[in-house]
């Protein structure tokens, strides 16, 4: 018997295996027929799913355990049993404040560390000066984006809440607030970085890899209620990804891939736009630019606790909830591949670009020692 489910997802090219499962019908082999819906903004995915009204969803990994965890919005939790890919987001900033950088860096542009401590020499001209603080959008509080931004923030010794301004921007409106000059960057996921730098109003700065090296981002979302009464629909859910995940994997469907996303994109992304995002950064097509390091690849789709410890650590750091042990094991409870096939421990660790290294069984560790860096940088 098929059943019908109702999953939503905001228009990234990391909705790709949601498309791909559909498509190819590797959900309806399964008994599923997918309703796939798109919105604009993640505050309306999180709260349709949160109220019944989606399934399921392509969900910000960081968002479905700050609802779980009752941060932010009502305590509702949620479950991924599987995640939908790594990596993906880059920092794309104005032409104007990228020559700004240009002049004041003092090294490799590619290096963050090198730009961080440029753009703190630009905050405090403007500063001095008496113009108004920079602007850098991110998609949502509880994102990667956010926690990217900041992590590259912190190595140029600039408090993201009191020498810039960090505001969230729906995916979609990215390019035109750069373009009106109403932020002066963003991190965000593919295609809108390389949309901005085609519409000539930006620069992409970094990848999200240059930040964070096998960043976890989306998820499968699904509440923890209504997974009790569909273990079936959950468990095709899973393997349905999990054949797309195979099947983007094979050299030969490369074509077939890219024309998919560019047929399911809400704006109009050329196929050699989504060609050169699924590039890995560094490769020899001549790419790299555009190239998200995007891994929708099996390993890269285990919803493995580690990395929600990971999340939560961010989101300590970032003052959005405080350290305790039950937190902790709450929030990696939300990764729950019980629900989906075997998932045996992955071995994509996030690692920051400017340390120090997170380990999962000591998170108090990790966040002394972030807070001594805070410190000897003060």
């Amino acid at each position: 018997m098929t059943k019908r489910l109702r999953i939503g997802y905001v228009p990234l090219t990391d909705a790709a295996l949601l498309h791909v499962a559909k498509a190819q019908n590797f959900a309806a082999a399964r008994g599923i027929e997918m309703e796939l819906v798109a919105d604009v903004s993640w505050a309306n995915i999180r709260d349709k799913l949160v109220a019944g009204y989606f399934d399921a969803a392509h969900m910000l990994a960081p968002a479905a355990i700050a609802v779980s965890l009752g941060i932010g919005h009502i305590k509702a939790p949620l479950l991924a049993p599987v995640a939908l890919g790594l990596n993906g987001n880059a920092i794309t900033v104005s032409n104007t404040l990228f020559e700004a950088l240009l002049q004041e860096a003092q090294g490799d542009m590619a290096n963050p560390r090198v730009t961080a401590k440029a753009l703190a020499k630009v905050v405090a001209k403007r500063r001095q000066s008496g113009e108004p603080q920079l602007t850098l959008g991110h998609v949502f509080p509880f994102s990667s984006h956010h926690y990217q931004l900041r992590l590259w923030l912190r190595a140029g010794c600039i408090d993201p809440d009191e020498d810039v301004r960090l505001t969230v921007v729906p995916p979609p409106f990215m390019v035109e607030t750069l373009r009106k000059g109403q932020v002066d960057g963003f991190c965000v996921g593919a295609p809108w970085n390389s949309l901005a730098v085609a519409a000539g109003t930006g620069a992409i700065l970094h990848q999200g890899t240059d930040i964070v090296r096998d960043c976890p981002e989306k998820v499968l979302a699904v509440r923890a209620a209504w997974a009790l009464s569909h273990e079936r629909e959950i468990s095709a859910l899973a393997e349905a990804v999990a054949d797309a995940s195979r099947w983007a994997a094979v050299p030969g469907n490369r074509s077939a891939l890219v024309t998919l996303l560019a047929n399911t994109a809400e704006h109009a992304v050329s196929t050699a736009t989504i060609d050169s995002i699924l590039d890995t950064p560094g490769s020899p097509s001549g790419t790299a630019l555009a190239a998200t390091g995007l891994r929708l690849d099996e390993e890269a789709i285990k919803a493995d606790p580690a990395q929600a410890l990971w999340l939560f650590a961010q989101m300590v750091a970032a003052g959005q909830t405080d350290y305790s042990d039950a937190l902790a094991e709450a929030a990696a409870a939300v990764y729950a591949p019980a629900l989906g096939p075997p998932i045996p421990h992955t071995t994509a660790t996030p690692a920051v670009f400017d340390g120090p290294a997170f380990s999962p069984n000591d998170i108090p560790s990790y966040l002394a020692a972030l807070e001594n860096r805070r410190t000897r940088a003060g």
